[in-house]
């Protein structure tokens, strides 16, 4: 058997998931144009709430 990039023995680890107060992040696309906040990837928590810093605005996921 060929050894091809769809082959799940081929694939790396899973990278670890990202934390924030100790509960699991995840990535979701934020669009937040009208409110003047711009289009980024956001961080959502596993109840599906946004994950926001202390003056509202939601935290980018490559900043966890």
């Amino acid at each position: 058997m060929a050894i091809t990039k769809n082959n799940p023995l081929a694939r790396g680890a899973k990278q670890k998931d990202k934390t924030f107060n100790g509960k699991v992040a995840k990535p979701v696309k934020y669009i937040g144009t009208w409110l003047g906040h711009g289009n980024y990837i956001a961080a959502q928590d596993e109840a599906g709430k946004l994950i926001k810093d202390s003056d509202g605005r939601p935290i980018p996921y490559g900043s966890i």
